[in-house]
Parts: structure tokens; sequence; C-alpha cells
């Protein structure tokens, strides 16, 4: 194989066989490694720094590596190395997942009664992570919180470095708060607060947030904009009352996506109108019945939902009486990721493995190594 494949490379312009191997999955890491040790004119391409970039700039969305379940699990959805599979459930609920790293905090509600909150943020490849002291009180009725890159002008394909938290909360006195943090500094901001009178007791129970442009989007029974620029707080309605949740429309806008009944989904497009009201426009609506198994809809179960979006993507999650599946509305590809009636937080980024320049028989074992662990990670 590996000397057909070399002649085949021989006989084929450089930049065809480049043009290929760009296109390779970035949802499946381990391809690329696979690829490296096909041939050596193979290796030499991807292991070329300028191949990391161009990929990168190909692909340009993240795609979806793992889901955090609402009980603490950690799931791959790839043959990628990852030090959660292998230590089971967490010890901390999922609040938000962006720029590589995922944010979490305790189930407990004991900051009812005063007991701090801290919050931890996670890189689930490395393990590495930094625990928090949120400014969560015996005030809130309930909370939501997002983890975001700090760097400047950072393009968002391996962000390492400093980080912000924002942390929005809604008080028993109906009044909506807003905070930020920053790595750097180690100090929380406190923002504007804005009126929310009829806030529930579970609102939306910390439903992820949305990173639009400069504002942060959370779903608290109506919609609550953070602007991350202008540094205060402001309120819209959603589009259709009930459940839903918010997700980046196609064109990068804010969008949303509710079930109207137990087969459509139907999805909106959000933009500021001039007196500072959200307008909605109506995009499409999805039968799901054309899209999910059979018998994944059953009108006895009460499980039905959208349960999980990945951000930046037309990736959504949808409860079925089945299990959770994984839909990408714009390729049309489903698959099953989960159990039924567990909400996902999806964990998206890119993930391309060392392949070492230096000597190519060296790299090429040791990118097969990587090959048997990462498949031997999958199959477990």
């Amino acid at each position: 194989m590996g000397e057909l494949a070399e002649d085949l490379f021989l006989r084929l312009a450089p930049e065809l066989v480049d043009a290929v191997l760009l296109r390779l999955p970035p949802g499946e890491p381990a391809c690329l490694v696979r690829a490296s040790v096909v041939c050596k004119p193979w290796f030499r391409i991807l292991a070329d720094p300028g191949f990391r970039r161009r990929y990168l700039e190909f692909h340009r969305t993240p795609s979806v590596l793992g889901l955090f379940e609402d009980d603490g699990a950690y799931v791959s959805t790839s043959a990628l190395p990852s030090v959660h599979p292998g230590r089971g459930r967490l010890a901390d609920r999922p609040l938000d997942c962006r720029h590589g790293r995922a944010l979490l905090a305790p189930y407990s509600r004991s900051f009812r009664e005063g007991n701090a909150v801290i919050l931890t943020v996670l890189d689930p490849l490395t393990g590495h992570l930094r625990r928090v002291l949120s400014p969560v009180d015996e005030h809130v009725l309930w909370f939501s919180a997002a983890v975001l890159c700090a760097a400047q002008g950072c393009d968002h394909y391996g962000c390492q470095g400093d980080f912000r938290l924002a942390v929005v909360t809604t008080s028993d006195a109906g009044v909506t708060s807003g905070w930020l943090y920053s790595s750097e500094t180690r100090v929380w901001s406190e923002l504007t607060t804005v009126g929310h009178p009829k806030v529930a007791y579970y609102a939306n129970q910390g439903a992820p947030s949305v990173l639009v442009r400069d504002a942060l989007y959370f779903n608290i029974d109506g919609i609550i904009e953070l602007h991350l620029g202008k540094l205060c707080l402001s309120k819209f309605e959603k589009p259709i009352a009930g459940k839903g949740r918010l997700m980046t429309a196609q064109g990068g806008g804010l969008g949303f996506i509710a079930m109207v009944d137990v087969t459509n989904l139907t999805l909106w497009s959000g933009e500021a109108g001039p007196k500072g009201a959200m307008v909605w426009t109506k995009l499409r609506v999805i039968d799901l019945k054309k899209l999910l198994p059979a018998g994944a809809l059953m009108t006895q179960t009460v499980d039905y939902g959208i349960n999980g979006v990945a951000e930046g993507t037309q990736v959504i999650f949808v409860s079925t009486f089945i299990g959770s599946y994984m839909v990408d509305l714009k390729s049309r590809q489903v698959r099953m990721v989960s159990g039924r009636g567990r909400n996902i937080t999806p964990y998206t980024s890119f993930y391309i493995p060392a392949i070492k320049a230096a000597s190519p028989s060296q790299g090429q074992r040791a990118g097969a190594s990587s090959v048997r662990r990462a498949g031997a990670r999958g199959r477990r």
C-alpha cells in the first residue's frame, strides 16, 4: 500500500495531493496521523508547519470532538486522545464550552445558603484546569456563565492563553445582573443590571450562551445580551414562547431554534431593530421525520426536544424516544451520540496531532503508535 501510494504521489502534482489532504475531516483527527504513515511524501506534507495553517484556514469552523452530559459524563465523539473518557463522570456540571475550554460548576444549589460557587475552567484534551471563585451569592435564583478567549486578534484555532468569564444571575428581587472576569487581572467587574420581574426559579437551568460578534446571549426567561464592548446588559423577547435554544444563524448572526410540534423544527434569525427591540425572521422549517430513524419520534414519549447546540455550526442535538442524535442541519448527517432526556454541552475545537518532521522514519513509527492509541480509545 505504501509503495502504491508513493508511486501515485509521484504521478500527481504535489498541489493536488495537498488539496486532498486538506479535505480530511477535522472531526476525526486520527485521519491525519493515518495519512502520515502511508508514504514519505505524504508524511513530509503533513509534517510541514505550513500545512497546519492551510488546514485551519480551509476548514475554519471547529468540529464537535466530544460532549459533556448534564450528569457529569464526558463522551468523546471521535478516536481522539482525551483525559476524560477514562476518568468517567465529573464532580461538576457543564455550563459552557468555547475556544477550546469547558466551564463547569458544582451541582449543589447550596449557594442559596451562602456557600461559595467555584467555577472550573478546563481543557478537556490536556486536563489543565483553573478554579475561580464566582460572584454568585445567596440572593441568586439561578445563574448562567460563559467562557471565552481573551487574546486580542486571536483566530481561536488553538487558544491557550488568558481567558474571560461572564456570569449572569437572576435574583429573588427580580433583577438580572452581569459580571466579567479576566484571568490576567483575576478581578470580577460588575456590569449594569436590568429588571427581570417574572423570571422563573429554574430559569432554563443555565443553558449555554451563544457568542455573536461582540456580545454573549443567554436564554433566561427571554434573552439577555451581555455586550462585551459596551459592558452592559439588555433584555429581548424570544421569537416563540416555551422551550427553544439560542444558536448561530447561517451567516454568523444570532439564531433561535425550537421544536414547535413533535416532528418539526423551526429556525429564526434575529437582528436588533431601529428602536432596540429584537426583530425575528423565520428562516425555515425542518421535518425531523425525514432525518431521524424510524421509531425515534414515537408520540408516547415526553423526552422530545433540542438538548444541545454546537455554537458557530449548524449542528444540533435532539433527544428522542430512542436516544440523543447529533444532527448536522447543513449536511443532513445524523448519528446517535447519547441517551435520551440528557442535556448536552458540545465541546468544539481543532485538534491536529503533532507530526514531527525531524526524522521521517521515526515520525512514521510515532504516528502509527498514535493511531493505535487513538483507535483503542475509540473502541472502548
